[in-house]
């Protein structure tokens, strides 16, 4: 429940700002004009901010369970398959139809099922293919040019990181791991958001090359708190180190 909760405060806020700044009916006519170009561009970025950052925390979910699988630690991975369509499905689920998306609960559930069900099956690796694959096709909903965009990019990215930081902060007590499913969630994250870089790395490095090699270097180093999918006896970078990381990527991506 608590990353639940997190991921809702994270998505919820947003939407929120929109709501309160759209106009209405009873509004004069100029105000509405010269205001509203403005609200439907604030709604669509928060809108693709928040519906891209729910896929990817799927993918980070699913990247992980997979590494898991490959290891035969089919207990282990469950919840990994079972978070992105019990957890984060239903922040996305009303935004599908809007964007021509087919719906995929199903596709997640058949994977969750598996699983849970049959998980040494050559089955699986489909399941899972599949899986990734309605997620990605879900993410080309957005165009192109904005998945390659800074503006659209980095906003998701501080998203994946700061859940990561979160779940990072939950595993640990007293210099140990003790919450498993943390460690790896916060892997998972870290990665797909190193992944979600690539697309704009060109930009950055051009027109930002200081928040460039910032972003870099500092996921590059962050990266290494996570030596494998088994987490180490005690942690290799302290919580206040990964916060401090985190913290350097998120200031380096505002491009004002």
């Amino acid at each position: 429940m608590k990353k639940l909760s997190y991921l809702s405060s994270l998505l919820l806020v947003p939407f929120a700002v929109t709501l309160t700044s759209c106009s209405t009916p009873s509004q004069n006519q100029d105000t509405a004009q010269t205001s509203s170009p403005e609200v439907v561009e604030t709604k669509a970025e928060s809108g693709d901010t928040d519906y891209l950052t729910s896929l990817g925390l799927m993918k980070g979910h699913l990247m992980v369970a997979q590494q898991l699988i490959e290891q035969g630690k089919y207990e282990e991975a469950e919840p990994h398959v079972g978070h992105p369509v019990e957890e984060l499905y239903g922040t996305i689920e009303s935004e599908l139809n809007k964007r021509n998306v087919t719906d995929f609960k199903m596709t997640l559930n058949q994977f969750h099922d598996g699983i849970k069900t049959n998980p040494k099956s050559e089955q699986m690796k489909e399941l899972y293919k599949n899986s990734m694959t309605a997620i990605d096709q879900a993410i080309a909903a957005v165009p192109t040019e904005k998945l390659q965009s800074p503006e659209t990019v980095l906003p998701v990215i501080n998203g994946l990181l700061s859940t990561a930081n979160a779940e990072y902060q939950a595993a640990i007590a007293n210099n140990k791991f003790v919450e498993l499913i943390e460690y790896q969630d916060s892997m998972g994250f870290v990665a797909y958001a190193e992944e979600l870089y690539q697309p704009i790395t060109d930009t950055m490095s051009q027109q930002y090359p200081e928040k460039h090699e910032i972003i870099t270097t500092s996921l590059e180093k962050l990266k290494t708190a996570w030596p494998s999918v088994n987490a180490p006896e005690t942690p290799v970078m302290s919580p206040e180190k990964v916060d401090e990381l985190v913290t350097k990527i998120q200031e380096s991506s505002t491009l004002q």
